[in-house]
């Protein structure tokens, strides 16, 4: 297991970690107006993905793990994803009010993106590169517009997100050797009213990340989006990888040992991204996110906790869609959404300062995480994750103890979290260390 996950994060670290860095860069260095731009294109884009995946995306993957004649239903999905993108275009009308809406003129090109096939016949490491290429494309383009075209740079970003999707479109339909256009039919748009559970918690998932942009976006001005944007995309980028992990697996997450398993390696990611922010707060800050958000040290702390407070229990996501449990999981969510907006609107009134952003955003996870725990996890489940928590935990004082002698510097936070790493992975070996499945799902 061990093995698969680090071969999958060598490709999807390098581009999230590139992704940190440029949008580091963008901060720094680009026009404010501009960067908040992107910031808002991303959460729409993101956002479109949302809703043209809806719950129907869901159901296609289950369908499509498991299905000798997978390959029927990719394309009765593909099929209504396409029919809906269509009508997605209608939507760029509404331009007159936000001039960001013309992006929904991208829904087809969105949609016709089956990336999700390849995770769930058990491609993961080419849907990371995918994703690798997907990322990288539009920031290269936007930081070479920084120096050559800075007018341009919002253009620019745009543009090149459509072309790598356009190019990376036309890859999967030949490595699936399926086509890449499906005619349209309007009854095919029954496959999302089957499946409004499904789509509600998609779109959830979406609010807990980008998504916040699209409420927060009220009530601050252009320099507290941009750290919010960056911020939120850094989280995004975390989630991604602990979505990695579960994507490497997806046809096995109906067992409690795998599920226990993921749990374990994003708990300790998660420890390791929270006492980053504790421990080396001007470091981690500076590095991933520019010294000029230093003064926001509080925003990144709740970030920290958010993190935690997502990996404990988070396996529940993947399993419970497996498991057909969408109504139940779909109450969960809109309840935590719901608990996250009032958390916002009420702390903002006493405080208005950015972190309440990431506040609410604790309040809404920590409240996600106690649900799905009682609903889906019995007591001895429960304390096996707590108990890999407070071990994980009990292992940052080896930085911390670091700090004090060597004092704070870059070296010695890479070089301390860099030793706990290895020392987590030791200790957890033989626990991550699961027998591969005896069928082979790609035929």
């Amino acid at each position: 297991m061990i093995k698969r996950v680090a071969v999958l994060f060598l490709v999807t670290g390098a581009g999230y970690g590139f992704s940190v860095l440029a949008l580091k860069y963008l901060a720094k260095n680009g026009d404010l107006a501009q960067v908040a731009a992107i910031g808002e294109l991303e959460s729409l884009m993101q956002f479109l993905i949302g809703l043209i995946g809806f719950g129907m995306q869901t159901e296609a993957i289950r369908s499509i793990s498991f299905s000798e004649d997978w390959r029927a239903q990719l394309g009765k999905a593909q099929q209504a994803r396409i029919t809906f993108s269509l009508l997605l275009i209608f939507v760029s009308l509404f331009s007159f009010y936000n001039q960001y809406y013309l992006y929904f003129l991208l829904a087809p090109i969105v949609a016709f993106s089956s990336d999700y096939a390849l995770y769930a016949r058990g491609f993961p490491l080419i849907g990371s590169s995918i994703s690798f290429v997907r990322v990288v494309v539009p920031l290269v383009s936007s930081l070479l517009a920084v120096f050559m075209a800075p007018r341009y740079l919002l253009l620019t970003y745009v543009v090149s997100s459509a072309v790598s999707y356009a190019l990376t479109n036309t890859f999967i339909s030949w490595y699936l050797k399926t086509p890449l256009f499906y005619i349209p039919r309007f009854s095919s748009l029954k496959l999302y009213l089957s499946t409004v559970p499904l789509g509600i918690i998609n779109l959830c998932f979406y609010f807990f990340g980008l998504g916040l942009l699209m409420l927060v976006q009220f009530f601050f001005e252009e320099k507290e989006l941009v750290v919010c944007f960056v911020a939120l995309k850094f989280y995004l980028i975390y989630k991604g990888a602990i979505r990695v992990i579960q994507q490497a697996f997806v046809n096995r997450m109906t067992e409690d040992a795998i599920c226990l398993s993921v749990d374990h390696i994003s708990i300790m990611m998660s420890v390791l991204f929270l006492g980053s922010i504790l421990i080396f707060p001007s470091i981690f800050i500076s590095l991933f996110f520019g010294e000029q958000f230093n003064s926001d040290y509080w925003f990144f702390v709740f970030l920290g906790f958010s993190a935690v407070a997502f990996s404990i229990f988070n396996s529940a996501n993947t399993r419970a869609l497996l498991e057909r449990q969408d109504k139940l999981f779909m109450k969960i969510a809109l309840s935590a959404v719901l608990i996250t907006v009032i958390a916002f609107l009420f702390l903002f009134q006493f405080n208005k300062r950015v972190e309440v952003v990431t506040l609410s955003l604790l309040i809404g996870e920590s409240f996600f995480t106690c649900l799905l725990a009682i609903r889906f996890f019995n007591w001895n489940q429960i304390m096996a994750r707590i108990s890999i928590l407070l071990l994980c935990s009990i292992g940052l004082v080896l930085p911390w103890l670091v700090k004090y002698w060597l004092l704070e510097n870059m070296l010695v936070y890479i070089s301390s979290f860099g030793i706990l790493s290895m020392v987590m992975l030791l200790f957890s070996y033989k626990k991550l260390r699961m027998p591969e499945p005896s069928v082979d799902l790609n035929k």
